[in-house]
């Protein structure tokens, strides 16, 4: 593993980021739950109040929630720009992103002002907060970098996203009128799923995969100029799709976009599997499988997506295939990466505290990530099933589904408590 570029000298302490990661798995259980009582309704209908619930569990629960926590360490670490105060940030952040999607949650189930009110003003708060205090990191940057680039684009993104949805949240809680809510939902989602999601996983993708997974480099011309084409592309398909929408120019101008972005993502899977088959190392590595499972569904919704299929099964594949696969795959590798740095720290080179710390293979062993990645596996194949039968189906599927982010939740907090355990022996020691 190559860390000579990081300044882990830089790193924050655990709680920042940690903190994230133990509430992300919990958000994962309750969409379980959720789809447990709700299923075959879910699956008719993808605006359904419900499924809006459901949707909002695991993109702000647990996909935004562990993006919060991961870019908060980042910042320290990979590019020498940590955030003030970060213990004290991190726990606002934190608790309105948790409180806000819980409240947006309820809100959406039983249909309650005065929690989507809530939802409002609480995400509103802790986007506003994320977005200023990041982009503040960001620009504090001097060096020129495709990951720093990514980082910057995804957060503008994140800023579309949230303004759209403070908006559309407003529509429901505070009853105001909004033009055409439908186009800025449909804004809302692609700016989300693409523009905030994607566009971070890939710039993280280009330090993650090659440093812990032993592979090549990303080819320089493809990190250079991938992730601002897409933002470029995605910033001239939402004019053009609007522009279509009022028959003001032909529908083939979106349409071209879109397939520029398909392109450029597809460029992504298609990398990310070459780099990977052509690995430094040999031995066995479980979240190989996770990232491998993530770049096919990827390629197989940029087929659906070009085809032009808006179903729930495309959202399905991507945020299960492709988004939470990858992230499960990155929390492998970077939790037991910090639990090891941190007690490498605490430990330092005092004769005196030669306590053993366990290598990153201990922390979160091979076993349990490859017992939890076919559970989740078997989970989401279940799922794809229970689109055709949800009366049959669905029941087992959330189940399982549950039983995977069980797993998950498992497998961190065994982490963690390793890491109180081993800090408690070496600040014992004299």
């Amino acid at each position: 593993m190559n860390a000579t570029l990081l300044s882990l000298e830089q790193t924050p302490p655990l709680s920042v980021p940690i903190r994230f990661f133990l509430t992300a798995p919990l958000f994962g259980i309750l969409a379980s739950i959720l789809l447990f009582y709700d299923g075959p309704e879910l699956f008719n209908n993808r605006w359904g109040m419900h499924t809006l619930a459901l949707t909002h569990l695991l993109t702000l629960g647990f996909i935004t929630m562990v993006m919060f926590g991961a870019m908060l360490q980042l910042l320290a670490i990979l590019a020498a720009s940590p955030v003030p105060h970060p213990v004290l940030v991190s726990n606002v952040l934190h608790i309105s992103l948790t409180l806000g999607t819980l409240s947006l949650a309820a809100g959406f189930l039983n249909g309650y002002n005065w929690l989507m009110q809530s939802a409002v003003i609480l995400l509103g708060f802790s986007f506003l907060g994320f977005i200023s205090v990041v982009g503040y990191c960001l620009i504090r940057i001097k060096d020129s970098n495709p990951i720093f680039t990514a980082m910057s684009l995804a957060l503008s993104a994140l800023a579309v996203t949230a303004i759209l949805g403070i908006g559309l949240g407003m529509l429901f809680g505070f009853k105001i009128s909004l033009p055409f809510p439908h186009i800025l939902t449909d804004l809302h989602l692609t700016w989300g799923l693409i523009g905030w999601i994607v566009l971070l996983l890939i710039g993280v993708a280009y330090q993650v995969v090659p440093m812990f997974q032993i592979t090549p480099a990303y080819p320089t011309r493809l990190t250079r100029w991938l992730v601002p084409l897409i933002f470029l592309s995605l910033l001239l398909w939402t004019v053009f799709y609007v522009l279509a929408l009022f028959n003001k120019v032909p529908i083939l101008f979106p349409r071209i976009l879109m397939g520029l972005i398909g392109l450029g993502l597809s460029s992504f899977a298609v990398a990310t599997l070459t780099i990977q088959k052509r690995r430094l190392r040999k031995l066995p590595d479980i979240t190989l499988n996770y990232w491998r499972v993530g770049m096919l569904s990827l390629l197989l919704c940029v087929i659906l997506w070009l085809a032009n299929i808006d179903s729930i099964f495309l959202i399905i594949l991507f945020i299960g295939g492709f988004v939470l696969p990858v992230i499960q795959g990155m929390l492998y590798k970077i939790i037991p990466f910090l639990v090891w740095l941190h007690l490498q720290n605490q430990q330092g080179n005092n004769p005196m505290k030669r306590i053993k710390v366990p290598n990153m293979k201990k922390i979160i062993p091979d076993k349990q990530a490859r017992y939890q990645f076919w559970l989740y596996m078997l989970a989401f194949g279940l799922l794809i099933g229970a689109l055709l039968a949800p009366s049959y189906l669905n029941s087992v599927a959330s189940i399982t589904l549950m039983l995977s982010f069980l797993f998950l939740a498992y497998n961190i907090y065994s982490a963690v408590w390793l890491y109180w355990r081993v800090s408690r022996e070496i600040a014992a020691i004299v």
